[in-house]
């Protein structure tokens, strides 16, 4: 026990920052720890607290109390088990980890046993935060007692065991099996797939259901032998013994809980000691292509510095398969969520009554159309995290950005414009679109294209700005440095808060004040040029003395 819980330990610090990274700016971290809290778990919490506690009321009256909150946990585990499949391929075969532990006198349900430990906690914290919200919302509706709270905390922590013990039982028996996944090049791109179809198929399922209408979600729910209920229940097991054990406050639920929950570990790490070593060994950490010596003198050219920095850094971003999958999918695939949400309507369609005031130039309709346009540039640059992670991707290579003969400054206005580039370009496709679609005439699609790329541009510079106050560094694998980099998600925090502050205050004077929504157009031009410069002069000076200071 005490070589599993040394292993787990030092498998979860390959993933957190370091204690120097730690130690290098403490306010730093306390301040972006708070924001993060409050400006996206919390809300967060709240809203799927809230949704649950609504859908849960009416069926309580109807005996159904606990389909709302078993539909939500199947929900989870299913994305548990699609975003699991990359990481325990990752965490099990693809890690930097791997040549040292194997040479080294341990078993292998020991090593995977440790492995897959380290991946459940270090995965599941916001998960964590939204099935204990979920369980809140539940309770609360349904009245439950205090032996529903202890046995939501208990939930918390062991729900996601199993969609990850399915993953980890898949991915040994496909590299058992299979002789064509030897990189985790192709691990990335059948996840990639696998997770936009299992997406898509949820959104048609819930638009069947009838989509965003409670009304008919609870219709939907509140029949006792829901066909797609009972086929989740007999996948993801535990969830109905759970949910059973609260309604019910039996021990008998609970002990099929654990048992459930015992028997995935037992088979899990049964199948490990079986064939772990085996497919573990002659694993490539990279697919590679090698260049033949004429080839390689020949690729060396003068050119200009800046113009060869960010042919380097877009080839780092599209030849990296972790990079790809995170940084660039994201803004190709965007349209398609939105179509979801709009399939998730069902028959409601709140979103016709929107595209007829902007037809009709309703200026109330017109205003949240520049501001959803702000809005949505701002949350998939944050999402991207190419800025935010510009610094952090360098690595065990930083060195080279002190010693090649191009600026500090220069360097961060080549990373900024590959993030406005790849983030700008995906937005202004789509814009255009809508912008035609919605027939907005020339001045307005012009001024909606601007509104984005300068906040496109704001939240690049701003990320490179918050990966230069303390970039991770030290990562083993690609994945790590996204995963494992905090100022992605500190940088998304203060983006999306600032952002909503943003567009709350220009809808609120629209609202209450006697400005027209040009002028508050006009005036939100004017606060994101300010950002932008403020962003800026950050990276000019600030992000640049961080470069200057951080050791080799």
């Amino acid at each position: 026990m005490s070589i599993y819980l040394k292993l787990v330990k030092a498998l979860i610090s390959t993933v957190e920052p370091s204690t120097e990274e730690k130690s290098y700016n403490k306010i730093f971290y306390r301040i972006m720890g708070f924001i993060a809290v409050f400006g996206i778990m919390l809300p967060m919490a709240f809203f799927v607290g809230v949704v649950i506690y609504a859908l849960t009321q009416p069926l309580v009256s109807q005996g159904s109390g606990q389909n709302a909150v078993e539909m939500f946990m199947h929900l989870i585990s299913v994305f548990s088990f699609i975003f699991g499949l990359n990481v325990i391929f990752s965490v099990f075969y693809f890690s930097g980890d791997i040549e040292n532990l194997l040479p080294l006198p341990l078993k292998s349900y020991q090593i995977i046993g440790s492995k897959f430990t380290a991946a459940l906690i270090s995965e599941s914290v916001m998960e964590f935060i939204v099935i204990i919200a979920a369980f809140a919302g539940y309770i609360l509706a349904s009245g439950r007692s205090w032996w529903s709270w202890i046995l939501s905390v208990f939930g918390m922590l062991t729900l996601p065991i199993i969609p990850l013990a399915y993953c980890a039982i898949i991915c040994m028996l496909i590299m058992l099996l299979s002789g064509f996944i030897k990189n985790k090049d192709t691990v990335n791109k059948i996840t990639g797939f696998l997770t936009l179809g299992v997406v898509i198929g949820i959104a048609i399922l819930v638009s069947k259901m009838g989509g965003l209408d409670t009304n008919k979600l609870v219709e939907a729910l509140s029949d006792p032998n829901n066909p797609l209920l009972n086929v989740m229940n007999c996948i993801f097991p535990q969830v109905h013994f759970l949910v059973s054990a609260m309604v019910n406050n039996t021990f008998i639920n609970l002990i099929f809980y654990i048992a459930v929950n015992g028997l995935a570990i037992a088979v899990f790490l049964i199948i490990a000691e079986a064939v772990y070593f085996k497919t573990a060994v002659g694993i490539n950490y990279v697919a590679g292509k090698k260049k033949s010596k004429d080839k390689i003198i020949s690729s060396f050219k003068m050119h200009n510095p800046c113009v060869t920095y960010l042919k380097k850094e877009f080839k780092i971003l599209f030849r990296t398969p972790a990079y790809f999958t995170n940084c660039i999918i994201i803004n190709l695939i965007w349209p398609v969520f939105l179509y979801i949400v709009y399939l998730l309507n069902g028959k409601t369609n709140f979103l016709d009554n929107f595209i007829y005031g902007i037809h009709n130039g309703n200026e109330e309709s017109v205003l949240i159309l520049i501001l959803a346009i702000s809005a949505l540039s701002v949350l998939i640059t944050a999402a991207n995290c190419i800025a935010s992670s510009a610094l952090t991707r360098e690595g065990k290579h930083f060195a080279f950005m002190k010693y090649i003969p191009l600026s500090y400054i220069a360097q961060i206005n080549v990373k900024a414009l590959v993030s406005i580039i790849i983030s700008g370009a995906g937005m202004i496709i789509y814009v255009i679109a809508a912008a035609v679609y919605l027939n907005l005439g020339i001045k307005m699609s012009i001024f909606c294209c601007m509104v984005s790329l300068l906040s496109v541009t704001f939240v690049s510079y701003f990320g490179i700005f918050m990966d230069s106050v303390n970039p991770k560094l030290v990562w083993d694998d690609e994945l790590n440095a996204l995963r494992g980099n905090y100022n992605v998600f500190f940088n998304m925090a203060v983006a999306i808060l600032l952002e909503a502050v943003t567009c709350a205050g220009a809808y609120l004077l629209f609202k209450f004040t006697s400005l027209g929504s040009l002028v508050i157009i006009i005036m939100l031009f004017i606060f994101l040029m300010i950002l932008n410069t403020v962003s800026y002069l950050l990276c000019s000076y600030k992000a640049t003395a961080n470069i200057d200071k951080l050791s080799v």
